[in-house]
């Protein structure tokens, strides 16, 4: 199996799960009153674990879910598993960001439940966040590939490609973009291979030195995940570009129907 998780999940309906979730978020509550906003987070994981054990949730805490591909293989740990189909990640963050929703979403695609609670310790109230999905596995597994714009410059742009089409029938689209960056560096020989730092530059003055993955030293690649401004995705690429001794980058974008290969040359 190319996703495995340390322990058995179900499916809830969006009534059980808003029944956990209840019993969860009046937890939190009352934990945010007595303690405060400035708690390490841990300490807050661990008296929300108290409190849901002592009240007779089902609790699980740091589940593994692993996703493989041949030889390459990479570990996320969920905060918490309750009730065996709820996912509640825990922050201590000024405020919720897209990045911990995109975090906990990526959660749910792996596991192939449905859905999930942010909650956020260090605001002024506990902030507290809803992500669901419609989306099972089979329907991320549904993607159309843009191939059109792409063109193969090195044996290690073909590798890449490669990799792509042969991991997406398996993981699917719209998990992190770090964990097919990941794969494919693991192809390409490791980071020590891959991830390099070079100039950048303001006209002739060098700034400093950025890190890269590159396929051949004048060739980078990028992945991301834009659903709905790949457009302005692809112009930030092509100004970084401008301003190194890159001659072409190779991008994957992924949307959760369409994966887009482009090349963009400098």
């Amino acid at each position: 199996m190319p996703i495995e998780i340390s322990h058995p999940v179900r499916v809830l309906d969006q009534v059980a799960f808003h029944l956990v979730d209840e019993v969860v978020t009046g937890l939190s509550f009352g934990i945010h009153n007595k303690f405060g906003r400035y708690l390490d987070e841990r300490l807050y994981q661990a008296e929300l674990e108290r409190r849901m054990r002592e009240v007779g949730i089902e609790t699980v805490r740091e589940t593994r879910l692993t996703v493989s591909f041949e030889s390459f293989a990479k570990d996320y740990y969920v905060d918490f598993l309750v009730d065996g189909g709820v996912l509640v990640e825990t922050k201590t963050v000024e405020t919720l960001s897209p990045a911990h929703r995109a975090q906990l979403l990526n959660y749910l695609f792996l596991s192939g439940l449905k859905h999930g609670t942010l909650l956020n310790f260090r605001s002024e109230r506990v902030q507290r966040e809803f992500v669901s999905t419609t989306l099972d596995h089979q329907a991320r597994r549904s993607v159309r590939l843009e191939t059109l714009a792409w063109t193969p410059l090195s044996e290690a742009c073909h590798v890449v490609r490669e990799t792509m089409q042969r991991v997406l029938p398996d993981w699917g689209a719209g998990l992190d973009p770090s964990l097919y960056r990941d794969l494919i560096t693991h192809r390409l020989g490791g980071e020590g291979s891959v991830i390099t730092k070079i100039p950048v530059f303001s006209g002739v003055v060098e700034l400093g030195m950025q890190s890269v993955h590159l396929l051949e030293p004048d060739i980078a690649f990028s992945i991301t995940a834009s659903l709905h401004r790949p457009k302005q995705v692809e112009e930030h690429q092509r100004r970084f570009l401008r301003h190194t001794g890159l001659r072409a980058m190779q991008w994957i974008n992924l949307n959760r129907q369409t994966v887009t290969f482009t090349t963009l040359m400098r």
